[in-house]
């Protein structure tokens, strides 16, 4: 299996049904550590925004950190904290927590919080295994899903982390609303992000119960493609993929702690940098 280098959707989703078991029995295993060695990089993958109109924003300069998946790892977690301090921000796509016990989102503050990282996050799967998104994990981490601005980019963040529900249809309208919005303010980039990538399921048995939540993320592509956003960025597979879905790219970065998704050499403990400088995007991953 290769998932260096972002294999097809298909393929990629096809090995995923199949490895998440492996995934699923070794959750059991509290804190499955580093394979440790020297941090790496990627070549950075660089692009320009089309070209925006002359209302539109100007974009500063800065950099921000994507991850997924701590699920209680912190020895994994905290490498990505560390580097998170030289960059404007962290976001966390998902899986904060192991189960969503309230213990675990306690955790996860008093190891984030004194690190002074700014960061933002959203709900994944794991994160509402004990109680609905809108009691633990509202909590401790706040609203589900929201909007934030920096340096004249726009930023959506999205709960798409139970499974009945999926990118359900309020909270499409509420998107499509928002960058309805956005169009007219002129942001320089918009970028989009939530926890379980479209067209994957949400475990290793897609039981009937995960058919409303996985058809709804199937309308993520199309409705923020449509509202120009530029890249959506997920979490829950446990390595790091990129794929395309219905002309949006689709950065899948779960290695920030959780057990990894097939052997070593395969699926590697990750995060992402982007550099955003003016119309400029350059995205790296980071091989931890």
């Amino acid at each position: 299996m290769k998932f260096l280098h972002g294999p097809s959707g298909a393929f990629a989703r096809g090995v995923w049904v199949v490895a998440l078991a492996l995934i699923v029995a070794s959750i059991a295993f509290a804190g499955c550590g580093n394979a440790g060695g020297a941090k790496s990089s990627t070549p950075a993958r660089t692009r320009a925004s089309a070209p925006s109109s002359s209302s539109a924003a100007t974009s500063e300069h800065f950099q921000f950190i994507v991850c997924g998946d701590p699920q209680n790892d912190y020895e994994v977690f905290n490498r990505i904290l560390a580097a998170a301090k030289s960059v404007d921000f962290l976001i966390v796509a998902g899986d904060e927590t192991g189960s969503g016990t309230a213990t675990e989102f306690q955790n996860f503050l008093n190891d984030i919080n004194p690190t002074g990282v700014i960061y933002y996050c959203v709900p994944g799967n794991h994160d509402v295994a004990t109680t609905p998104v809108g009691q633990n994990y509202t909590t401790y981490l706040g609203a589900p899903h929201r909007t934030f601005d920096h340096k004249g980019s726009h930023f959506v963040l999205i709960d798409n982390s139970t499974q009945e529900l999926g990118f359900y249809p309020q909270e499409q309208a509420w998107v499509q609303a928002d960058l309805a919005a956005a169009k007219k303010k002129g942001y320089a980039h918009i970028f989009a992000f939530c926890h379980v990538p479209p067209g994957y399921p949400y475990s290793a048995s897609a039981t009937s119960a995960q058919i409303p939540g996985i058809d709804a993320n199937q309308q993520l592509a199309p409705i923020l493609k449509a509202g120009k956003v530029e890249e959506l960025f997920c979490g829950h597979v446990h390595s790091y993929l990129e794929e395309t879905n219905n002309g949006l790219p689709v950065i899948i970065s779960g290695g920030a702690g959780a057990p990894l998704l097939g052997t070593t050499g395969e699926s590697y403990y990750n995060y992402v940098l982007v550099d955003v400088n003016g119309k400029q995007v350059t995205r790296q991953v980071v091989k931890i």
